[in-house]
């Protein structure tokens, strides 16, 4: 549980404060660089409101992913986990940013898959699928108008 934390932490601070610290260079400075020194300040702001973000909305995932995807037992919220924060921690590690929730919903259909294509619910899978697809361009087109604003 330590380790995945770790690997929420390090992919999901990184891929929210990014942006924000991008705005807070140019702000800061008045240029434009390829590269940015982070304040800690401005990582601790991000894990804050990720907190809280967590304690507002992070039930409604993981009630859907607790045992509405398939069935968890310890050994098999272990693997996922194992699965999951393997994942997040090689591609943060290569300096791509990935969803650890995405990671979450692959580990959690692999093993519900371990024990057979009835252990998952495949309408929660197209549901969680059609959500990842809609994400691009719905955030795209939110800050394009906000942009334009």
């Amino acid at each position: 549980c330590a380790f995945a934390s770790l690997a929420h932490g390090a992919n999901d601070i990184a891929n929210s404060v990014a942006p924000l610290a991008t705005i807070w260079m140019v702000f800061s400075t008045g240029r434009v660089a390829s590269e940015a020194a982070v304040p800690v300040w401005l990582l601790v702001y991000g894990a804050i409101w990720m907190d809280i973000g967590l304690t507002c909305y992070g039930h409604k995932i993981l009630r859907t992913l607790g045992n509405k995807l398939t069935l968890h037992t310890p050994s098999r919220g272990f693997c996922i986990d194992l699965g999951a924060m393997i994942t997040v921690l090689i591609f943060s590690k290569a300096g791509v940013p990935i969803s650890t929730t995405h990671c979450k919903c692959g580990s959690a259909t692999a093993v519900g898959l371990s024990g057979g294509t009835s252990n998952v619910n495949w309408r929660l899978v197209a549901t969680i699928a059609f959500g990842w697809i809609l994400t691009v361009p719905m955030a795209g087109l939110t800050s394009g108008l906000t942009f334009f604003l």
